[in-house]
């Protein structure tokens, strides 16, 4: 570390006018080797402090409004607040209706296939009257016990 020469008087005045204390040179070569100890301490301490500095400016930067895409950070910000709950809801919502189409869809294909097989039953039933064929019908076999 490269020390400058310390004066020894011009620090003594300089104690002996801000706090009215005479010291000796013993006194002032401590206070001297405390005051750089101090020194290269500070400098550790203000690198350290502006480090920190640094990464709380650039972390306010992801907090700070986009001025770009102010409109997509609050659709993100709000998917992340209720937007989870949101989706599932509509996908459930989604589910119901489609089951519930498809079934009436089902439904409605049945109901129209009852009304052709009675119709088609009607009309051959129409023209077996009219031609007068009887269906033979069958006599019950007598059980023998």
């Amino acid at each position: 570390m490269p020390e400058s020469p310390i004066d020894l008087k011009k620090l003594r005045l300089q104690i002996a006018l801000k706090y009215g204390v005479e010291l000796d040179e013993t006194a002032l070569t401590i206070l001297v080797v405390l005051l750089l100890e101090m020194k290269t301490q500070f400098v550790v301490m203000k690198k350290t402090q502006g480090e920190i500095v640094t990464e709380v400016q650039q972390s306010k930067k992801a907090l700070q409004v986009d001025q770009h895409h102010p409109r997509w950070q609050a659709f993100w910000h709000g998917m992340g607040q209720w937007g989870l709950g949101l989706c599932l809801v509509v996908i459930a919502a989604m589910l119901v209706y489609f089951t519930s189409l498809n079934n009436d869809k089902k439904q409605l294909e049945t109901q129209q296939a009852l009304i052709w097989y009675k119709e088609h039953y009607e009309a051959v039933q129409k023209v077996i009257d009219k031609s007068g064929i009887r269906t033979i019908e069958k006599k019950p076999r007598k059980r023998i016990k």
